[in-house]
């Protein structure tokens, strides 16, 4: 998909096509031993523990109370994603509403998306988290889109 992106498309705006992150950059021996801010490298099944211990208690660890949580998960902010040309809704920190759909639909939903289409959320209405972690990046967000209706329809049908 990036390929096909011409070169002043709003996401090249993060910086230029030459210094977007590849897979094979990503998986360099080099950048995998470096503390890189914001580029984590993590299993999805961490990520999704992580934001279990954001909702309640994972092997004796919350990480905020209930309070907090109302209040990290609260609606801050709702526009135009500027780089990826999409309507979003911003909480302290995390999109609010589940991916692919409008956020004002699923406002119990919070979570973040990463560069290459990496993604993970909590419910704070179902308690359900899950995470997608990829070795193939890409530029948008088809993968996790579809693992998020799939995660949808599972809880609904229950």
């Amino acid at each position: 998909m990036l390929a096909s992106m011409p070169d002043d498309a709003p996401f090249f705006q993060l910086g230029p096509r030459q210094v977007t992150p590849t897979a094979e950059f990503g998986n360099r021996p080099d950048i995998l031993m470096a503390d890189i801010p914001a580029g984590g490298k993590m299993s999805a099944r961490a990520v999704a523990r992580m934001y279990a211990a954001l909702l309640g208690e994972v092997d004796g660890v919350r990480l905020i109370s209930a309070e907090r949580l109302r209040e990290i998960s609260a609606g801050a902010f709702s526009g135009e994603d500027q780089i990826m040309g999409f309507p979003t809704t911003w909480a302290l920190g995390y999109s609010v509403g589940r991916l692919g759909a409008d956020p004002q639909e699923s406002r119990s939903v919070l979570g973040v998306g990463g560069v290459g289409g990496s993604f993970a959320c909590a419910d704070t209405a179902t308690g359900v988290t899950w995470a997608l972690t990829k070795n193939r990046l890409t530029a948008g967000f088809e993968a996790s889109e579809q693992i998020s209706g799939i995660v949808t329809e599972a809880v609904a049908g229950d």
